[in-house]
């Protein structure tokens, strides 16, 4: 049973009016976060130095960024919590997914509701790569512009604390409780970050706990007054600044030898903003899995809000082999096959990379996966791909399910 909470996440007043317009701006809020994954898993896989020397200063930038990103994955799943329990999973008519043409991004792109406009890409990490990163978690004690109509906002921290006084406003049409709030089909176990924040899945039960879960956002993005871990705004300062940095010292001095901002010795020359018609052959085919595999991810997630937990742990738990199977995912099938895209040259000295896009997994995505993975041409192409813990094995070993 989860710990029912009453502290207060963001100030209350006007704001939204609506159960629909909550949804909706809910909606929004898990595509932003959304959104932000691929950029900053893009820069961190296109970092070259996979060794980090135990005389360089600071942590690894690439743990730094890959850390980051599963925290922001922490995030969707907290919005959705708070989506499920509201019941504001409606909207415009339409059923919200993570796996939908209508939620997955497409860069390069502009983040929705942001003044001034901020475009994302997914692009090689290089300072101005990073100061973007910061510009999308900037504290709003740094924003002095003057505020501008309600569906448009500074920072996320603008967008979270309308969606808190939403909360707030319509709690009286929103029916809190362990029976009503189906917190047992909510994303509450599972969740594994050794590079990022302490922080774990919240249930959301009632008003304080959705609070809460707007909290943790606000707090681990932009930071808040009495934050207990570096803020993903001051990381990017650490990354930007050298102090998170490649890895590679010229001795024990601790000097870097490289920097984000490094030629090819340490950082792969990969394309900006790819997406899979870019390619030819084999590498297209490649891009065309890795955006599968990232599919996978996504609706697999739908499936796991689908799922009652209603049992333990264990080998036999549908539940708990969902939620295995994203972090498998993850880890044993889309961090290898975007490793293969951004070592592989594609021409004019640039190589490939992930490509994040839409795939049309059909109905049973674990079969769609295999049969694209096994294709001939890709096997002889990137024969890293088999072996007895190559990618293809890892997607057998992955939960199996119908959309």
């Amino acid at each position: 049973m989860p710990h029912l909470t009453t502290r207060s996440a963001v100030r209350t007043g006007d704001g939204i009016t609506t159960l629909d317009e909550l949804a909706q701006h809910l909606a929004d809020a898990a595509r932003i976060e959304l959104s932000t994954i691929p950029p900053y898993l893009y820069a961190a896989y296109s970092i070259k130095t996979s060794g980090y020397s135990q005389w360089a200063q600071g942590a690894s930038a690439q743990r730094t960024l890959i850390g980051i990103a599963i925290e922001e994955m922490l995030h969707m799943a907290l919005v959705r919590n708070v989506m499920v329990a509201t019941k504001c999973e409606t909207v415009g008519g339409k059923e919200f997914r993570f796996y939908d043409k209508d939620t997955i991004p497409v860069y390069p792109g502009d983040m929705l509701h942001r003044v001034p406009p901020l475009t994302l890409h997914t692009q090689r990490i290089s300072t101005a790569a990073v100061e973007g990163f910061m510009e999308v978690e900037l504290p709003e004690s740094r924003q002095q512009q003057a505020r501008k109509p309600s569906d448009e906002y500074h920072t996320l921290g603008e967008l979270y604390e309308a969606i808190g006084k939403g909360i707030v406003a319509l709690s009286g049409q929103i029916e809190w409780g362990l029976e009503n709030t189906r917190w047992q089909q909510q994303y509450r176990r599972g969740y594994w970050n050794q590079w990022g924040g302490p922080p774990k899945p919240l249930p959301v039960v009632d008003q304080g706990s959705a609070l809460d879960a707007l909290y943790i956002i606000v707090e681990q993005g932009e930071g808040a007054p009495d934050e207990q871990e570096d803020s993903h705004y001051q990381k990017f300062t650490r990354v930007r600044d050298h102090v998170d940095g490649i890895g590679v010292v010229y001795d024990d001095s601790g000097k870097q030898k490289y920097t984000i901002d490094s030629g090819e010795e340490a950082v792969w020359p990969v394309v900006t903003d790819p997406k899979a018609t870019d390619f030819t052959g084999p590498v297209r085919t490649l891009a065309q899995l890795s955006d599968a595999a990232y599919c996978y991810v996504l609706a697999l997630l739908d499936k796991l809000y689908r799922t009652p937990a209603d049992d333990e742990p264990g080998p036999e738990s549908v539940r708990y082999g969902l939620e295995r199977g994203f972090v498998a995912a993850m880890q044993g099938v889309l961090s290898p096959v975007a490793g293969l895209l951004v070592s592989t040259p594609v021409g004019d000295g640039k190589n490939a990379g992930p490509t994040f896009g839409y795939y049309d997994l059909g109905s049973k995505p674990k079969e769609t996966l295999l049969d694209l993975c096994a294709q001939p041409e890709l096997m002889k192409a990137f024969p890293q791909l088999g072996g007895g813990d190559g990618v293809l094995h890892q997607i057998s070993l992955l939960p199996g399910f119908t959309i």
